[in-house]
């Protein structure tokens, strides 16, 4: 009894702290927001070359954070031929997308080549116990930040392929984003006043089931206001959809991410943002929402 007793007062301790980092994060939030957010707007309008920079100093920065974690758990990636392939998907996205194509170029060449290098650069390392998981840790980097991360640069660049209006790339690339952060920001601020049933309290103690079910519903709202807005090819039923698919996947990316955190034992992936942490810390979230974006106005709003 005593025993639950004090996990119970730890727990509460816990939770008290947590919300205190919050309020105390939230000037710094809306600070790098103010800053961020007009930049942001201004890259995604020019498009072409700014936009392919900011997609690879989030993947790029995003995998350095993430090797990082896999290095504190004591693996090895290889951190040469894994920044190159992440490096590659969105560059590589962007130039075939210049003539016209869909991102549909030789993934599987591409793939090819990239685990042959790491499994020989793994076999130049000699025998060792971790060899398996450097290898592995060096691909789900990849995957993860290079893969999920290139439909960053494709949401952009769409237009180019259909023959469309280069300028409502745009409004696809500020999409997810747009999405992701209403329903960041609504539940934050839900599960900071409301939230009571803890959703995954062992991979993340902080999120709550209020803020996750008020996350959905402000990105289903959020979709219709892009409608008015800036995305007038969504339909009603559209809006409906990928505000539910962003609202549900976007959390979940977050809940993924914190899995590694907690696997790794890491607050936060680094301190490059203030008041978010690291990029892994506010793009998490993006890394699932930009593939589902893109997937679904390729095959449900281009395709009508």
């Amino acid at each position: 009894m005593t025993s639950r007793i004090g996990a119970a007062v730890s727990a509460a301790r816990t939770e008290a702290d947590g919300a205190r980092r919050g309020d105390a994060a939230l000037p710094l939030r809306i600070a790098s927001a103010v800053v961020f957010i007009p930049l942001f707007v201004l890259v995604a309008r020019v498009g072409g070359i700014p936009w392919l920079g900011f997609t690879l100093i989030v993947v790029g920065l995003g995998l350095r954070e993430f090797y990082r974690m896999m290095e504190s758990k004591g693996l090895a990636p290889h951190w040469k031929s894994g920044t190159f392939a992440v490096l590659l998907l969105p560059i590589g996205t962007y130039l075939r997308l210049q003539t016209g194509r869909t991102a549909e170029w030789n993934l599987g060449a591409l793939l090819t080549v990239l685990v042959g290098a790491i499994l020989l650069a793994e076999l130049r390392r000699g025998a060792g116990k971790q060899a398996v998981g450097n290898i592995a840790a060096t691909l789900l980097g990849v995957i993860y930040l290079g893969w999920f991360g290139s439909h960053i640069e494709l949401l952009r660049e769409l237009p180019r392929a259909w023959r469309l209006p280069y300028a409502l790339g745009a409004s696809f690339a500020m999409l997810p984003f747009f999405l992701v952060w209403v329903c960041d920001t609504a539940a934050y601020a839900v599960g900071l006043a409301f939230g009571r049933t803890r959703l995954m309290p062992d991979v993340s103690p902080q999120k709550s089931v209020e803020g996750a079910v008020a996350g959905l519903l402000a990105a289903i709202g959020a979709a219709f206001l892009a409608r008015l807005w800036f995305a007038p090819y969504l339909t009603v039923l559209d809006a409906v959809i990928l505000g539910t698919l962003v609202g549900v996947l976007g959390q979940l990316g977050d809940l993924v991410e914190s899995l590694l955190k907690r696997d790794a034992d890491a607050k936060d992936t680094s301190r490059i943002i203030p008041g978010h942490g690291g990029v892994l810390d506010r793009f998490d979230s993006i890394l699932f929402a930009a593939p589902v974006t893109a997937y679904y106005i390729l095959f449900r709003v281009l395709d009508r």
